[in-house]
């Protein structure tokens, strides 16, 4: 199996879930620090023109979305499962409700006034137009994903503290080990917590603390930093590995020129050849001058899959 290489920015918050994720399953790979914002030159030949962060890169094999991600990092490494069996459809609605909605409410807290005044990136005039003006792109033709800060500061409170009443009787969130809302959760606390003027939040929940400790103490794993121009020739020297007897829904045929894009924001879709377009996953084949033959994989929740 090809190793595992993650495309990746030290303040992405969605990094933070998948880093949290390969710590606790011990894992070694690669890594490649990607920019901030656009362009990444490295990155879109590999994806297409799927512009969020993370992705993952397993040969000529690339996922976008840390809901697949996630699991395939879990097969890769089947010892102590982040998706038990018995607890599995609500642990993975609790995560999805927790990378949408509360990802929303967590930005909104994130990056509310008193905040923004001790970031370095908002220090520089340029900068901060640069990122603000990427974003702007990020989000068009997006349903509304920003929150007032006075809406998101009322949900965030609620939630801590639903969190920590969780929390206090047990370990993790759905038992004595971590599944996959842990991971979902820990990320956006993590990045609220990274901001030192926002940490009184947490100060009344020691449940939630301990927890948060908990997690922080697996680690990112055993890392390499590498480029992405190396990542670009590890693609092009690999296969993809082949999709069998796929299941395509939705009145799509395997073979076919579709887009592939999120639901929400990021609206920049993704073409070429439809090889899966099943109940859990979505993928296609393209080739790039660059990177050869990729075949790109989605999660089939939060995305779309239309005839080109």
């Amino acid at each position: 199996m090809s190793e595992l290489i993650l495309h990746q920015y030290a303040e992405s918050t969605f990094s933070e879930k998948v880093r949290a994720l390969l710590g606790y399953k011990n894992a070694t790979y690669k890594q490649v620090d990607t920019s901030i914002i656009m362009p990444r030159p490295d990155l879109m030949p590999l994806t297409g023109g799927y512009r969020r962060i993370p992705v993952m890169q397993l040969g000529a094999d690339v996922y976008c979305d840390t809901a697949i991600m996630c699991r395939v990092i879990d097969d890769m490494f089947p010892e102590n499962t982040v998706y038990p069996e018995d607890s599995l459809t609500t642990s993975e609605t609790f995560s999805r409700w927790t990378d949408t909605f509360f990802f929303q409410v967590a930005v909104g807290v994130a990056f509310q006034p008193s905040a923004l005044g001790n970031e370095p990136l908002f220090k520089d005039e340029a900068a901060a137009a640069a990122f603000m003006a990427d974003r702007a792109q990020l989000t068009e033709g997006a349903a509304q994903i920003g929150m007032e800060f006075d809406v998101a500061e009322a949900h965030f409170i609620s939630h801590l503290s639903n969190l920590d009443h969780q929390l206090a009787g047990s370990a993790f969130l759905f038992g004595h080990s971590p599944c996959i809302a842990d991971f979902s959760t820990y990320h956006l606390v993590w990045f609220v917590k990274q901001r030192e003027v926002l940490r009184h939040y947490f100060e009344p929940f020691e449940h939630l603390d301990a927890w948060y400790k908990r997690i922080e103490s697996f680690g990112h794993g055993d890392v390499e930093t590498i480029g992405g121009d190396e990542a670009l020739s590890i693609a092009a020297n690999a296969q993809p590995d082949e999709i069998q007897d796929a299941i395509c829904l939705g009145g799509l045929e395997a073979g076919q020129q579709v887009t592939v894009m999120p639901i929400d924001y990021g609206l920049q879709p993704v073409a070429g050849e439809l090889l899966a377009s099943g109940i859990d996953e979505i993928a296609v084949a393209r080739t790039d001058d660059k990177a050869g033959r990729i075949v790109v994989h989605f999660p089939r929740m939060g995305f779309q899959v239309n005839a080109a």
